[in-house]
């Protein structure tokens, strides 16, 4: 009941944003997105436009340490600035170290800016750990079998009809599928303010009107992608609080 009252107030949030949003497209670790925007804040503090485009040729010097490189970045994505957007994105073209993903998100928090700036209006800025397209959030799903067994063909072959079905029928997309003994894992394209539970819902209902083979619980996020060892630690657990369920009753 918790995670529904969560998962509503999402949505109502969803429903509120205007349609001027940029969705972060690359996936990028979310703790790694965390440590630059809290950067992000503190750089806004006592800037100097100036000492930042100064010093901004650093960053292409390889005796620059890592640590330095990053508060340059996020100090030129602060200024608003189509100069520093510039450097940015020259660093950005140059850059294949570890600072790929910083550099990224630099250069969309700097383009943006600058696009508020020009045009009085800013617009909504959405990451998540799995990235995304246009309006859509690309999300990772697992859907678990009611017995511990691989799926037969005519399962596999239903389920993939389902959520083929169940997706474009919510403007979505499928990126990948894959089965395994016990679950089925999958990628899609969903955008942000469609109804996610229901999407995964109305698969589980309908495959179990004619096989009864899928669990009514799943797994959804966008945060991150779960390994098939991952998951299949995820049934096992769930096998096991039945099992003593049963036990105690």
């Amino acid at each position: 009941m918790e995670f529904e009252s969560f998962y509503e107030k999402i949505q109502d949030a969803l429903h509120q944003v205007p349609d001027n949003i940029r969705i972060l497209e690359k996936k990028i670790d979310i703790e790694l997105q965390k440590e630059y925007f809290r950067q992000s804040r503190e750089a806004k503090e006592g800037l100097d436009a100036t000492e930042v485009l100064d010093q901004a040729e650093n960053l292409f010097a390889d005796t620059t340490p890592v640590d330095q490189k990053q508060k340059l970045l996020v100090q030129l994505a602060s200024l608003e600035r189509i100069d520093a957007l510039r450097l940015i994105e020259r660093f950005k073209d140059e850059n294949k170290t570890v600072l790929t993903d910083w550099t990224e998100l630099a250069f969309q928090e700097s383009r943006i800016r600058l696009e508020s700036s020009l045009l009085g209006e800013r617009p909504v800025f959405i990451s998540s750990g799995l990235g995304g397209r246009g309006h859509k959030f690309r999300y990772f799903g697992a859907l678990f079998a009611l017995e511990d067994q691989p799926f037969t063909d005519w399962q596999k072959e239903l389920l993939e009809k389902e959520i083929l079905f169940a997706l474009d029928h919510y403007d979505s997309e499928l990126e990948s599928i894959e089965f395994h003994t016990g679950f089925v894992a999958l990628t899609a394209m969903i955008p942000i303010r469609e109804p996610l539970r229901n999407i995964f819902r109305d698969i589980i209902m309908e495959c179990n009107q004619i096989g009864g083979f899928l669990r009514t619980d799943m797994l959804i996020t966008n945060v991150k992608q779960f390994s098939a060892e991952e998951l299949r630690d995820i049934l096992e657990n769930k096998i096991l609080k039945e099992e003593d369920n049963e036990q105690a009753d």
